[in-house]
């Protein structure tokens, strides 16, 4: 894999990591919303997107392939957009 494309899924990594923490902010703030059953699917499908979405951006830029690192990226993401929505 080329440096440059690395270089870009780890940024998209990074970024994706701080939008998956919006967007667990705002899932957050409906899970306790209706019914058990209720709450356990919307939170099943809520990971399943993001995690589909995911692979779908890495297929477009590098084909596919992930590595290991890119998950650390996609984790110190979503840390900092925590800690950016915790400051507001």
């Amino acid at each position: 894999m080329d440096l440059t494309i690395q270089l870009q899924v780890l940024t998209v990594s990074f970024v994706y990591g701080i939008l998956f923490s919006y967007l667990f902010k705002i899932q957050y703030h409906y899970f306790f919303l209706g019914k058990r059953f209720y709450r356990i699917l919307i939170t099943f499908f809520f990971i399943m997107d993001n995690c589909f979405l995911y692979f779908l951006i890495l297929r477009t830029i590098n084909h596919g392939i992930f590595h290991i690192y890119f998950l650390f990226l996609l984790i110190i993401g979503f840390l900092f957009g925590n800690y950016l929505l915790k400051k507001k």
